[in-house]
């Protein structure tokens, strides 16, 4: 079966249309999440609900594939055109809704948006997601975007599959918290499952640990964690921010947006107020804290 998770980005009145279109209404915070199954797959649909650059980030790292859809050139859509185009997708999608590629083409140039498919509205757009094909590893990693409290249930946790597979009864490990817990249970699409498979999004009833206890970002697998990172920073050629020492900025690697004060500039050495799970494939994400966009610095990899 195929599970992909699409980012749907862009402007935003079309863009929670075409939302509202592609599936049916999962859990709506400051993320958007929308569900579509059948027998030719299952897309989970994800968009920014908020103005916070936190929820920006977190709705790029859940995105296996971008769509992005421009009705008008604004400063938000330019925000997010910077940040897909730093997190560097390798396929993504627009969909021009009043505007023509000849006003867009310029804006992305010599970025990963611009080799993106431009598709005429969400049909052509699902009918071009079931032809790709994702690449996924075989170790379990989860990462947690929605928890809560289920009276008689217990603890339940809503994520997405980024890789491997779980089945119920595994014993596993909550990161950042190092807390082991065990999977009471395994739904996804209001079904119930005995194992999980790459790219599903799941809820998983858990053993061991109270809902109060997690937070958006953490995961289920075998991340290393850390609150210092020594980083080599491609900055954004949009962004003038000038980096200081003692500065406050954003750091993000996965669904985990963390504060981090700067120690070092050259090479960039930030250290966080929480730890951050990660591994060396992780794709890091700098962002200023102010509230004027652009706020994306730009991207970084470990040292």
């Amino acid at each position: 079966m195929l599970h992909m998770t699409v980012g749907i980005f862009g402007n935003n009145e079309p863009a929670q249309a075409l939302l509202k279109k592609l599936g049916k209404s999962g859990t709506v915070n400051d993320l958007a999440i929308y569900n579509h199954g059948s027998s030719e797959g299952v897309f989970t649909y994800v968009s920014p609900n908020s103005d916070k650059i936190q929820t920006l980030l977190q709705a790029l790292n859940m995105a296996e594939i971008p769509a992005i859809v421009i009705s008008e050139i604004t400063a938000a859509l330019g925000e997010q055109l910077i940040a897909i185009s730093e997190f560097g997708f390798e396929t993504g999608f627009m969909i021009l809704d009043g505007t023509s590629r000849e006003q867009i083409m310029p804006l992305v140039k010599d970025t990963c948006i611009e080799k993106f498919a431009i598709v005429k509205d969400g049909t052509e757009l699902v009918e071009q997601l079931k032809k790709l094909s994702l690449k996924r590893g075989d170790s379990p990693l989860v990462q947690i975007d929605n928890y809560f409290n289920v009276k008689s249930v217990g603890t339940v946790i809503l994520g997405i599959m980024k890789s491997g597979s779980l089945k119920k009864y595994d014993k596993v490990m909550i990161q950042p918290l190092e807390k082991e817990v065990m999977i009471k249970g395994i739904q996804s699409q209001d079904k119930d499952f005995e194992q999980t498979e790459p790219g599903m999004r799941v809820g998983l009833n858990l053993k061991g640990i109270e809902a109060d206890e997690l937070r958006r970002g953490y995961v289920i697998g075998g991340l290393d964690k850390s609150k210092t990172f020594r980083l080599n920073l491609q900055k954004s050629r949009y962004s003038k921010e000038q980096l200081r020492e003692n500065d406050t900025v954003f750091l993000s690697a996965g669904l985990q947006v963390a504060a981090a004060r700067v120690k070092k500039t050259n090479p960039l050495e930030l250290e966080c107020e929480q730890p951050l799970c990660y591994s060396r494939d992780t794709k890091f994400l700098v962002a200023t804290t102010k509230q004027a966009p652009p706020r994306i610095i730009g991207h970084a990899t470990l040292l």
